[in-house]
């Protein structure tokens, strides 16, 4: 378990320093942020909303966060492959998983950042009015938020692993399930049919749950409910990552290769 750790803050350490030597990294955590604010607010201050964190900040930052997530730990592995050194971290006698979720997890980190540069943003620019009703229960709610975007992009990683498509696979991943769970705007304006898919899709829940705890619980068993859901969506994209992970495995010891073909 110590080494496991270890292993992952050195990883996380090490992702977040390269990450941000990229220049177009710099700017999906710091200019991108500032530009959909801009653009969110317009949206929406002329209407009913009168709380600026429900959609606003909120909506803009958990994007970020996921775009984050979504291009850098998806485009790290592809990075790797280009460079010809994914083979040489599978092959390590660390876990190859153990170290995709430092990776991830720096570039968590990184994206949580853009939520507090959107909030400053709106703040310092518009002095929009912001109040969070339930403060407590939105940290709560906001770090297992985190945890299941990880997950799901554990998920995302193992399957660019696998796939020698990972350039479109990474772009048809990222605004849908923006789009889909509801963050910019809410998901029932979308056609009905798109919303099997929005209910399987973690950051709907927490999209939801976050509101809630801004807005005010008014009820408790569906805020509960809705809670359930989110933490067992997580559990399942846990699972989920945990099988390609051995499928990776697999892979390697039947091919003996994850370079590009």
């Amino acid at each position: 378990m110590k080494n496991s750790l270890r292993t992952i803050w050195i990883s996380c350490i090490l992702q977040m320093k390269l990450s941000f030597m990229r220049p177009m990294f710099q700017y999906s955590i710091i200019i991108d942020p500032i530009v959909f604010a801009l653009i969110t607010y317009m949206m929406f201050k002329d209407t009913s909303v009168s709380n600026f964190i429900a959609y606003v900040v909120l909506g803009t930052g958990m994007s970020s966060i996921w775009n984050s997530i979504c291009f850098s730990s998806a485009g790290d592995i592809d990075r790797e492959r280009a460079g010809g050194t994914l083979e040489l971290i599978v092959s390590v006698p660390t876990n190859f998983k153990i170290i995709v979720f430092g990776k991830i997890l720096g570039n968590t980190i990184f994206g949580s950042i853009s939520l507090l540069i959107t909030f400053l943003f709106i703040k310092l620019a518009f002095n929009a009015p912001m109040s969070i009703a339930e403060p407590v229960v939105f940290v709560i709610i906001f770090i297992i938020t985190l945890i299941s975007y990880i997950a799901l992009a554990s998920i995302l990683a193992a399957l660019i692993t696998l796939s020698r498509n990972a350039v479109a696979l990474k772009n048809c991943i990222g605004y849908p399930v923006i789009i889909l769970s509801g963050m910019l705007f809410p998901m029932e304006i979308l056609p009905i049919w798109t919303r099997p898919v929005s209910f399987i899709l973690s950051p709907t829940w927490a999209v939801k749950l976050l509101r809630l705890s801004v807005n005010g619980i008014d009820d408790v068993n569906s805020f509960i409910f809705q809670l359930a859901i989110l933490v067992f969506l997580t559990g399942i994209y846990y699972l989920l990552s945990n099988t390609f992970y051995t499928i990776i495995d697999k892979s390697i010891r039947i091919k003996g290769s994850l370079g590009r073909m």
